[in-house]
């Protein structure tokens, strides 16, 4: 894409105002996309019923079989390496699309230049390999069942070698030998029909498949694939083949991984299949598609771009501190306010000293302690009343540990609990639903910092944090005593110095901070208007709003002077590496700037 910057001139004296255009001549890497799934990847809405604008391009006008995208060059299903234009079919049906021939038509309208897909999708297959599915062949990325078969194009069962093949070959017969090279920008995705009868194991299949991918693509190129953008659909409830297990599985992944985007399709329409999208869910989803693409990468070139993380840095770090240990507030709370640093600490309110006069407990807090934390603005936060496993207990049971801690927790500090921590790690689905309603985010993800790091593990964890543009949510419980306790406390106090002098690097946000940041972020839309003097922005985000009250960071490339304003109100801006940062209401609506 032809980098074009943008530069505006006002000539305070004369009134007059310029747009001046300048094209760089440099070429940069041709776009690349890699699609997989199976059959509402494939696609099965006839092509009779593309849109308007699509069809435009046909040169079969009866049935709109024929034709082609000016830019973009497909190679769909074969191992040859090669590309040919795209036009919307079928894996082996000519006259069939789906969602993507809506997102590769607003790129190619976007880039107006030459793009590269590749693809691979075969109907009614599943990431779970036993032998039971219709069609014998899976995607999973199980490292022995792989070791023990080929790919489907040399007779095995393997639709994941058959994918990573296809893109090698891409790359050998085709991306290589482009001048200017090339760059894969993002894996687009919808598969999980036919995990139904493996819906307890999605979790970890569809996040095999993930690594899988970005890791081949890494050791295939010698290129940092490792946080490749994962764009991704969940199943209609319509769907005859929907399970909550795997559409839990897919939000969960969304959620934890902040290079996966998850687009919500459960309100999706189908055909009379019960199955299949028809043409209405297949256009929304590939809009949407694009949506999540253009913010990435901004392949509309508008110079404008929410950032990943708060102030635009590079990765963040959320630290959390379990079971409300005394020393969290003598110790950790204290040395964190030194840095600029606020902490998580998820409590259990049965284990809560009531007051200084009757301490049950000596080593937990008070409950005016943890008012204490929280007014100085740390969060305080839901781990169950009595940390009820949920893998051990009747779901109503565990439905009262949860709501009669919030109810606690608010009772005390005045705020309600906006995220979850589950008690033992047990993240039963079942109970899941119960624990992330009404909040911003659960801790699914987690890395000890306690006894077993070592400070050269801890210094590897944050600078691959900041590399793979990540967020770590760091855990530990006691500090000079009790579970996990550090065998030198000194060993995290270094720590955090380390952390406060990457502050340009990293943002160090309490757990809610951060999960709603991040939420908001990969689920914020936007359009741009061109204006006389600069740009508006209006900004959409269907997240309730009572919830998620983060201000998101905007960024402006290439201009040093820029007035920003919202409802109004002037914004405050910040200019750093050529770039200006302002925050923004993401609910708040336009946002003028010149």
């Amino acid at each position: 894409m032809k980098n074009i910057l943008v530069t505006f001139l006002l000539f305070l004296f004369g009134g007059t105002y310029t747009i001046s255009i300048a094209q760089s001549q440099e070429k940069t890497p041709v776009h690349v996309f890699i699609t997989a799934g199976q059959s509402n990847t494939d696609g099965r809405v006839n092509n009779k019923l593309l849109p308007s604008y699509i069809k435009e391009l046909a040169t079969d006008t009866i049935d709109y079989k024929q034709g082609q995208y000016p830019f973009c060059k497909i190679s769909q299903n074969r191992g040859d390496g090669l590309f040919v234009p795209y036009w919307p079919k079928g894996r082996i049906t000519d006259g069939l699309w789906t969602y993507d021939a809506i997102t590769y038509y607003q790129i190619d309208k976007a880039l107006r230049e030459d793009f590269y897909v590749v693809k691979w999708a075969v109907g009614g297959t599943s990431i779970g390999f036993p032998n039971d599915t219709v069609k014998g062949r899976y995607w999973s990325a199980n490292p022995e069942w792989l070791k023990n078969t080929a790919s489907s194009q040399k007779k095995g069962k393997s639709l994941l070698l058959s994918f990573t093949e296809a893109i090698d070959a891409s790359i050998d017969q085709t991306l290589s030998k482009i001048e200017q090279g090339y760059h894969i920008d993002a894996f687009l995705w919808h598969q999980g029909e036919s995990d139904d009868r493996y819906a307890g194991d999605y979790y970890k299949n569809l996040k095999a498949v993930i690594s899988h991918v970005r890791t081949h693509l890494t050791q295939k190129t010698g290129k940092n694939y490792l946080n490749l953008p994962f764009v991704f659909g969940s199943i209609p409830k319509a769907n005859r083949h929907y399970r909550a297990e795997v559409d839990a599985a897919m939000r969960c992944i969304a959620e934890e991984d902040a290079n996966a985007y998850l687009i919500d399709m459960s309100q999706g329409e189908l055909q009379k299949d019960r199955t299949h999208f028809n043409e209405v869910s297949a256009e929304y989803l590939g809009q949407e598609m694009f949506k999540v693409l253009n913010q990435i990468l901004d392949l509309s070139s508008t110079g404008f771009r929410v950032a990943k993380y708060k102030d635009d840095k590079d990765c963040a770090i959320s630290y959390t501190f379990d079971d409300g240990l005394i020393e969290h507030y003598t110790l950790v709370a204290p040395r964190m306010e030194k840095l600029g640093f606020r902490g998580t600490f998820w409590i259990n309110g049965n284990k809560i000293n009531k007051d200084a006069t009757a301490i049950a407990d000596t080593t937990r807090m008070t409950w005016a302690q943890l008012k204490e934390m929280s007014d100085r603005g740390h969060e305080i936060s839901n781990h169950g009343w009595a940390h009820k496993n949920f893998s051990r207990f009747p779901l109503e049971e565990i439905k009262e540990d949860i709501y009669k801690n919030d109810s606690a927790l608010f009772a005390w500090t005045g705020k309600m609990p906006r995220t979850f921590c589950y008690p033992n790690n047990n993240k039963k689905a079942e109970p899941m639903k119960i624990a992330v309603e009404n909040r911003v985010g659960t801790r699914t993800f987690q890395r000890s910092i306690g006894s077993k790091s070592t400070p050269e593990d801890l210094e590897k964890w944050v600078n691959n944090l900041i590399k793979t543009n990540d967020w770590g949510v760091g855990m530990t419980h006691g500090i000079t005593y009790g579970y996990d306790a550090f065998r030198n406390p000194q060993r995290f106090w270094d720590h955090l110095e380390k952390v406060k002098a990457l502050d340009d690097k990293v943002w160090v946000g309490t757990f809610e901070e951060v999960a709603a940041y991040t939420k908001e972020q990969k689920q914020l839309t936007y359009e741009i208007t061109p204006q006389k003097k600069g740009f508006t922005i209006t900004p959409h985000l269907s997240l309730e709003k009572s919830l998620f009250t983060e201000p998101l960071t905007g960024v402006v490339m290439g201009s040093k002077k820029v007035t920003v304003r919202q409802g109004g109100k002037k914004l405050k801006t910040q200019v750093r590496d050529g770039k200006v940062l302002f925050d923004f209401d993401p609910f708040g609506g336009e946002i003028v700037v010149r």
